[in-house]
């Protein structure tokens, strides 16, 4: 019988269930996509979409999958190519908000639609879930939405990449400054950021999305360990650092 392009995708990403990250923060999903991109520091960037970039490229998908580092602008282009959903097939790529908004902007973590339960819920295969490539089971409550590839009958052939700007640049470009009494998703990413740096903040206590006195010292902790000016405000060097990619 053959082998669909969809259930070849998935079965690629079976095969590294089990990975983990080193305590560095290095994968070699982020090495290959630092290398292809020629940007050093997402060797040990979050690595959740760069790792299922990594599968489709190996499988001659990318063009169909797409390749990204960046959740929100992976989930934009399935959206603007028409292939944004909310209903879940198998070999959908499906995005997470954890607030669980269905707002691209605020999507923070992405995995792969192994198969749907009966009663709604996916199975998932997602990287970078606690900081290992793990097999899930994910209510409806904190999924965005979901990308779907044009999955082909064959392999298809990747895209011929055309030149493109440093993506460290790109990204750290495209967000705000930030400061104490700010709101909004952009706030939610940055909490998000310092839970993953080691700087929690309580939303138990507060709401993510507002930047607080806490946002403040927490963001003057990471300015300080990466020798940065320690103001407490979230400029284009202090994403960098919370990015890892400073």
């Amino acid at each position: 019988m053959m082998t669909s392009t969809r259930d070849r995708m998935i079965a690629a990403c079976r095969k590294h269930l089990g990975y983990t990250e080193r305590p560095d923060g290095w994968t070699r999903f982020g090495q290959w996509y630092a290398d292809r991109h020629g940007a050093p520091a997402f060797a040990r960037a979050p690595w959740c979409a760069m790792s299922l970039s990594y599968v489709a490229a190996t499988l001659d998908l990318g063009a169909v999958v797409g390749e990204f580092a960046y959740t929100p602008y992976w989930a934009e282009w399935f959206r603007k190519s028409g292939r944004w959903h909310q209903t879940p097939k198998a070999g959908d790529i499906v995005f997470f908000d954890w607030a669980g908004s269905r707002n691209i902007p605020a999507i923070d973590h992405v995995g792969i639609v192994e198969s749907v339960m009966a009663d709604g819920r996916v199975v998932t295969i997602e990287f970078n879930t606690a900081n290992a490539c793990m097999r899930r089971v994910r209510s409806r409550s904190t999924i965005a939405g979901f990308g779907r590839p044009a999955y082909p009958d064959v392999p298809a052939k990747p895209a011929k990449p055309k030149p493109k700007p440093n993506p460290t640049e790109v990204l750290v470009k495209h967000l705000p400054a930030l400061k104490q009494g700010d709101k909004g998703w952009h706030v939610k990413t940055l909490t998000g950021l310092l839970w993953a740096r080691d700087y929690a903040i309580d939303t138990e206590v507060i709401d993510e999305t507002v930047f607080t006195e806490a946002h403040t010292n927490g963001v003057k902790g990471v300015q300080d360990a990466a020798g940065l000016k320690v103001t407490g405000v979230v400029d284009e060097k202090t994403w960098a650092a919370l990015l890892r990619v400073l």
